[in-house]
């Protein structure tokens, strides 16, 4: 389940619960926040993995330019070798060779900047959503807390109160 959706509903049953009359408090719904909050517990280990399976993809893709790197470094030493037995020159198959070297290296540096770029987004969007749901955490707690604060503080004051009747 996506944590944006579940942030989502968490903030309409903040919105639309009951007000408490001459606060700013609402009153909700505890097996719902509860319900949602669990329901956020599942899913950020799910983007978790999600971040998991980007960074072995990431992997993936550099252990694919190695072996593209591999091979063609192999194809270089091929083609330098039938330079050397068809020509016998070997400046002309060195430097075949070290262009072939310099085009494999740098299709491999520039797949691997591709997937560090297509990483660093993948886990920053991650981030940023890990940060938000802790952000709506965090308030929804802090809201909830100062309920209870109030009522706290509201049913010790009715204690407290003397009786205003007379005695009689």
């Amino acid at each position: 389940m996506d944590i944006s959706y579940l942030i989502d509903r968490l903030e309409t049953l903040l919105n639309n619960s009951r007000r408490v009359p001459l606060t700013s408090g609402v009153i909700l719904n505890k097996d719902e926040c509860l319900e949602i909050i669990d329901q956020m517990r599942i899913s950020i280990p799910q983007q978790i993995e999600e971040a998991r399976r980007i960074k072995e993809e990431r992997e993936q893709v550099a252990a694919l330019a190695r072996e593209e790197a591999k091979r063609l470094l192999e194809h270089a030493r091929e083609r330098a070798d039938q330079v050397l037995d068809e020509r016998g020159l070997l400046r002309e198959a060195q430097e075949r060779s070290a262009s072939i070297l310099e085009e494999a290296q740098l299709m491999a540096d520039e797949t691997m900047r591709g997937a560090d770029e297509y990483a660093i987004s993948a886990l920053g969007r991650l981030e940023d959503q890990l940060i938000a749901v802790q952000s709506t955490i965090r308030n929804g707690l802090d809201i909830l807390q100062q309920e209870e604060r109030k009522r706290r503080r509201s049913a010790q004051a009715s204690l407290e109160e003397p009786d205003d009747e007379p005695e009689v």
